[in-house]
C-alpha cells in the first residue's frame, strides 16, 4: 500500500525559528536600504556562526576528497576575509565612512550659479549611463575591435610558445648526455664526502652573497661621507654636523648655505661609481646582452609596419564606430554633461570663494575623507599617503603658475574633442600632425620642465600600489582564494583540468542539502478585494522537501523526413512531461472572509491545516510540434492529465466549524473533480499562452528587422531582446485595464496591508513589521537588526602597526635629503637616525636648504630630485606648502580654490 505520509511532516517549533532567522533577514535588508550596517563585533559574530554551521564544521562523509578539500578552502578563505576586514577595520572606520558619505549636505556651503537641481542631476546621470553603455556596444559589436583583440590573443600565444619552447630547450639534455646514460662508471673509482654540515653551508652561501654584493657597509659610510661633505658648508664628512646644521636652519629660519640636494647627488654618484666597480665585468656584459636581445625579440615579433598597421586598424575601427547612428548623440550627451559640470566647477572659485570653504567646513566630508584614507593607508601596510598627496598638490601649484602648462591642457582637450566628434579626422595627416606636436610639447612640459614633478607622482603611486601587495594580511588572503581557485579547476602540478568528481559532489550532495537548509518558506499575506467579497490568507509556511516533487520525468520523440521531387520535407517532435509527489503540510493557515454582495452573507476568521501527503498533486502534459492546420504556432497542448490524492483540510478555528465537519465528505466529492478540472484548463491555456506571446514577440522582430538600416543592421539577440521587452511592457498593461475594479495585495508587513485592521492569529506579517521596525532603530549607522548568530566573538586579532611615511628606497620615515632619501638611509642603518624633515603632523618642512617641499621648477631647472621627492638648487626660492589642516582636503591642499584661499 502507497504511503500518504510527507516527505518531512511539519515541526512548529522548528518552523517557528527557521521563520524567525528568514524574518531577520528581511529584517536586515531593510536596515541596509536604512543606512545601516554590521559593526564589526556583529560581523564577527555571523562570520563565526556561519563557519560553525554543520555544512563548514563537519561536511558530510559522502563528498569525494576533492570536494572536502575545497570546505576546508572555504572555510580558511573566511578565516582570512574575517582577520583582513577586522583588523584592517579598527574602529569600525568603513562603518563611520559610509554614514558620514551619506549624512554630507555641503555644511555651510550655497551653491552659487548652480546649473542644475537634485533630479535633473540624477538625470544627467541616467544619460552619461546610457552614453557609456551605447560607446561600450559600438565598441565591442565592431568587427575590427574583435578582430583585434583576436590578433592579440594569438600574438601572446605566439610569444608564450617560444617561451615554453625555449625553457623545454634548456631543460632537454643534449645527445652526448643521453647517449652516455647506458655505461657504467669507470671501475675503483672515489670521490670527496661533500660537507653537507650547517656551518659549512651557511659560510658558503654568505660567500656567494658578499662575492655578488654590489658594495659594502664601508663604501656606504664613505658615500655618507662624501653626501655630507659635498651638502656641508664647512666640508665636515659627519652626517651629525649636517643634521644639527640642518636643524638650526629650520628653527631660525636662517640660510647657512647647507645644499641637501647636491649633497644627495653625490652621495648616490658614490654608490653608483662603488657598485658598478664591483660588479664583475662578466655580469655587466650578460645584463646587456639579455635586454639587447629582448629588443631584438620584440623589433623582430613587433616591426615598424605592424606598430603602424595596428595604428591604422584603431584609426579604422574609430571612424566605423563614428559612422553609425547612434554615436554622435553618445558622445554629444556626455560631452555637453561635462561641459556643464566642468563650467560649473570653475565658476564656484569666480564666484564664491567662501562657498567651497563652506563645504569643507562640512564635519561630516571632513571626517569622511578621514576614514577614506586612513583605510587606504591600513591596507597599504600602515604606509601614510601624506607624500602622494603632497606630490599631486604640487602639480596643482605647477598648472597654477605655468600658463604654457595650462595651454597645453586646453589644446589636449580639444584635440579629443574633435577626434570625438569630427568624423573621419583621425584618418587625415593633420591628425598625425596635432598629435606629434602636442606630443612633443607634453614630453617637454611633462618629462623635462616639470620631469620631477610628473615622475614623482607615478613613483609615488606605485609605490603606494606596491605596499598593497607587500602588505602580509593581503597576502595571506590573496594567497588563499588563490589555493581555493587552484583547488577548484587545477591538478596537483597546477595544470587547468576537469573534475568530475566536483559536479557529483555538487549534484547529490552540495544541492540537496542546501535544498534542505533552505526549509521552511513563509509567503507573504495575501489579499484580495472587489465588489463581492474580500479575503485574506496568512501563515502560508511551504516545506521545501515537501514541495520539491518526488519524480519529475521527460521523454521525446522526434520524427524527420528528407524528400526529394514530389515528397516534402517533414520535422515533428512530441514531448511527455510527468511530476508527482507534490506534497504539503501546512499547520495554522489564517483566514479572513467577508462576502458582501449576495446570500448568504458571509464574516468569518480562522485557523485551517491542509495535508496532502503521499503522491499529492501530480500532472502530465503531451505536447507537440504546431503544424500549418493548427491554431498555435510553435508547439500545441495534446493531453492534460491532473491528480489529487490525500488532501484533508481539517478547520481549527471557526464560526462555521460544524457544518463544514459535516458536510466536508459531500464537498469534498463534489469539488475535488472540479479542482482538477480547473488546474487542467489552467496549464493548457498557460503553455497556449506562452506560444501566443513567443509568436507574437517572433514576429515583432521580424517586423524590426525589415524595418532596420541596411547599413547598420541591428544585432539579431538584440532584435529579440527588444521586442520581448516591448510585448511584456505591453502585456502588463492589459494585466491593469482587466484587473480595473480588482484588487490584489501581495503584503509582506502591516504597512503594505489593503486591511491593516485584520489582524489574524500567529501573523507573519506581524512579525515582519517587528523586525522592519528594529531594523530603523540604533544610533547612526547602528542596529541590533545585524546580531544574528549564536558564536562568540573572536578572542585574539593580529596588532596593527601604526601607520607611518615609508621612504622608497627603504623602510621608515622620510629623513634629511629628500632626494632618495639617501642620509636617512644612512642613519637607519648606523642607528643615528633623526627626523630633521619632517614637521608637526608628518607635514615636510619646508626649507629649500633641506629638502625644498615645493620648489618651482620654472626656477630650480624642472630637476625635482632623482627620487621623485625633491630638493632645490641652491639658487631656488623655496616655497612654503600649504598645511593640511581644519575643514582642508587633502587632495588638493595647495590649490587655493579648493581649500577657500583665493
Amino acid at each position: 500500500m502507497a504511503s500518504k505520509a510527507v516527505n518531512r511532516p511539519m515541526n512548529p517549533q522548528q518552523r517557528d525559528e527557521d521563520i524567525n532567522r528568514k524574518l531577520q533577514l528581511y529584517g536586515i535588508l531593510q536596515a541596509f536600504a536604512n543606512g545601516k550596517v554590521p559593526s564589526n563585533k556583529q560581523i564577527d559574530i555571523a562570520l563565526n556562526s556561519l563557519m560553525a554551521h554543520r555544512f563548514l564544521a563537519s561536511p558530510s562523509p559522502k563528498l569525494s576528497s576533492e570536494g572536502k578539500h575545497l570546505i576546508d578552502d572555504s572555510r580558511a578563505a573566511i578565516e582570512q576575509a574575517k582577520l583582513l576586514l577586522l583588523t584592517k577595520n579598527q574602529g569600525n572606520l568603513l562603518q563611520d565612512f559610509i554614514w558620514h558619505c551619506e549624512q554630507i549636505n555641503g555644511g555651510q556651503a550655497a551653491t552659487p550659479g548652480a546649473p542644475i537641481d537634485k533630479s535633473t542631476a540624477q538625470q544627467h546621470g541616467n544619460e552619461a549611463l546610457e552614453g557609456l553603455r551605447t560607446l561600450g556596444t559600438l565598441i565591442i559589436s565592431n568587427g575590427e575591435f574583435r578582430k583585434l583583440l583576436n590578433d592579440a590573443t594569438i600574438f601572446l600565444r605566439d610569444i608564450a610558445g617560444d617561451a615554453a619552447q625555449s625553457a623545454a630547450n634548456r631543460v632537454n639534455p643534449s645527445e652526448d648526455e643521453l647517449s652516455q646514460i647506458d655505461r657504467p662508471a669507470e671501475g675503483n673509482t672515489w670521490h670527496d664526502t661533500p660537507d653537507l654540515s650547517r656551518q659549512n653551508i651557511l659560510n658558503q652561501a654568505k660567500g656567494q652573497f658578499n662575492k655578488q654584493k654590489p658594495f659594502n657597509a664601508q663604501d656606504v659610510r664613505d658615500a655618507a661621507g662624501d653626501a655630507t661633505q659635498t651638502a656641508h658648508p664647512g666640508g665636515s664628512r659627519d652626517p651629525r654636523d649636517a643634521g644639527r646644521l640642518a636643524a638650526h636652519d629650520q628653527q631660525n629660519n636662517t640660510s647657512s648655505g647647507m645644499d641637501g640636494q647636491a649633497g644627495a647627488n653625490a652621495g648616490i654618484n658614490s654608490l653608483k661609481e662603488r657598485a658598478s666597480a664591483n660588479v664583475p665585468e662578466e655580469t655587466k656584459n650578460r645584463g646587456r646582452e639579455v635586454a639587447h636581445q629582448t629588443r631584438e625579440y620584440l623589433d623582430k615579433k613587433l616591426p615598424q609596419e605592424r606598430r603602424d598597421q595596428a595604428i591604422y586598424r584603431l584609426k579604422k575601427m574609430i571612424v566605423e564606430i563614428q559612422g553609425h547612428q547612434d554615436y554622435q548623440q553618445a558622445v554629444e550627451t556626455i560631452l555637453h554633461l561635462a561641459e556643464t559640470y566642468t563650467g560649473h566647477a570653475q565658476n564656484l572659485g569666480q564666484q564664491a570663494t567662501g562657498t567651497v570653504r563652506g563645504a569643507h567646513a562640512d564635519d561630516h566630508l571632513r571626517l569622511a575623507e578621514q576614514d577614506l584614507k586612513t583605510l587606504i593607508e591600513r591596507f597599504a601596510n600602515s604606509t601614510s599617503s601624506d607624500d602622494l598627496f603632497d606630490s599631486i598638490n604640487q602639480l596643482y601649484r605647477d598648472a597654477d603658475r605655468d600658463p604654457e602648462l595650462k595651454g597645453w591642457f586646453r589644446q589636449m582637450n580639444a584635440f579629443v574633442r574633435k577626434c570625438l566628434k569630427q568624423e573621419g579626422y583621425v584618418m587625415q595627416d593633420d591628425a598625425t600632425a596635432d598629435w606629434n606636436r602636442l606630443y612633443d610639447q607634453g614630453q617637454f612640459l611633462l618629462r623635462d620642465r616639470y620631469k620631477g614633478h610628473s615622475n614623482r607622482i607615478l613613483d609615488e603611486i606605485r609605490f603606494l600600489a606596491e605596499q598593497f601587495d607587500r602588505d602580509p594580511m593581503n597576502k595571506q588572503f590573496g594567497n588563499t582564494m588563490q589555493k581555493l581557485f587552484n583547488d577548484l579547476g587545477n591538478d596537483e602540478n597546477g595544470k587547468p583540468t576537469f573534475k568530475p568528481h566536483l559536479i557529483t559532489d555538487l549534484t547529490n550532495v552540495i544541492l540537496p542539502d542546501l535544498l534542505e537548509s533552505v526549509s521552511y518558506i513563509p509567503i507573504p499575506r495575501i489579499e484580495y478585494s472587489d465588489a463581492m467579497m474580500d479575503a485574506v490568507v496568512e501563515n502560508l509556511v511551504i516545506e521545501s522537501d515537501n514541495l520539491m516533487p518526488n519524480v519529475f520525468e521527460f521523454g521525446s520523440d522526434n520524427y524527420v523526413r528528407w524528400g526529394r521531387k514530389q515528397v516534402a520535407s517533414k520535422i515533428t517532435s512530441k514531448s511527455l512531461l510527468s511530476v508527482s509527489g507534490v506534497q504539503i503540510d501546512l499547520r495554522d493557515v489564517s483566514y479572513y472572509v467577508h462576502k458582501k454582495q449576495g446570500f448568504p452573507s458571509i464574516r468569518d476568521k480562522g485557523v485551517m491545516d491542509i495535508y496532502m501527503g503521499g503522491s499529492g498533486f501530480s500532472f502530465k502534459v503531451k505536447m507537440a510540434t504546431a503544424e500549418k492546420k493548427d491554431r498555435q504556432h510553435f508547439f500545441k497542448i495534446e493531453k492534460v492529465d491532473v491528480d489529487i490524492k490525500n488532501l484533508k483540510i481539517k478547520l481549527k478555528q471557526s464560526k462555521y466549524k460544524l457544518p463544514f465537519t459535516l458536510f466536508k465528505p459531500i464537498l469534498f466529492l463534489v469539488l475535488k473533480p472540479v479542482i482538477q478540472k480547473v488546474l487542467e484548463k489552467q496549464i493548457r491555456d498557460s503553455v497556449t499562452s506562452a506560444d501566443a506571446l513567443a509568436y507574437s514577440i517572433h514576429e515583432e522582430a521580424q517586423r524590426a528587422a525589415r524595418a532596420s538600416d541596411p547599413t547598420s543592421p541591428q544585432n539579431f539577440y538584440n532584435r529579440y531582446y527588444t521586442a520581448a521587452q516591448k510585448r511584456l511592457l505591453q502585456g502588463k498593461e492589459k494585466g491593469k485595464k482587466a484587473a480595473e475594479g480588482r484588487k490584489v495585495n501581495v503584503a509582506v508587513t502591516q504597512h503594505d496591508s489593503l486591511f491593516p485592521d485584520v489582524k489574524l492569529p500567529g501573523g507573519i506579517s506581524t512579525k515582519a513589521t517587528e523586525y522592519k521596525d528594529l531594523a530603523a532603530k540604533g544610533d547612526k549607522w547602528e542596529s541590533p537588526i545585524f546580531t544574528i548568530g549564536t558564536a562568540k566573538e573572536s578572542g585574539s586579532l593580529p596588532q596593527l602597526p601604526p601607520i607611518q611615511r615609508r621612504s622608497r628606497h627603504g623602510g621608515g620615515q622620510n629623513g634629511v635629503g629628500s632626494s632618495g632619501n639617501f642620509s636617512s638611509q644612512v642613519d637607519q642603518s648606523f642607528g643615528t637616525q633623526q627626523d630633521l624633515s619632517l614637521g608637526p603632523g608628518g607635514v615636510p618642512r619646508a626649507n629649500g636648504t633641506v629638502n625644498g617641499a615645493g620648489v618651482d621648477p620654472t626656477t630650480s631647472g624642472g630637476d625635482y630630485g632623482t627620487s621623485g621627492v625633491g630638493g632645490p638648487t641652491a639658487s631656488a626660492a623655496p616655497v612654503q606648502p600649504v598645511p593640511v589642516v581644519g575643514g582642508g582636503t587633502l587632495l588638493g591642499a595647495a590649490n587655493p580654490v579648493i581649500q577657500g584661499t583665493a
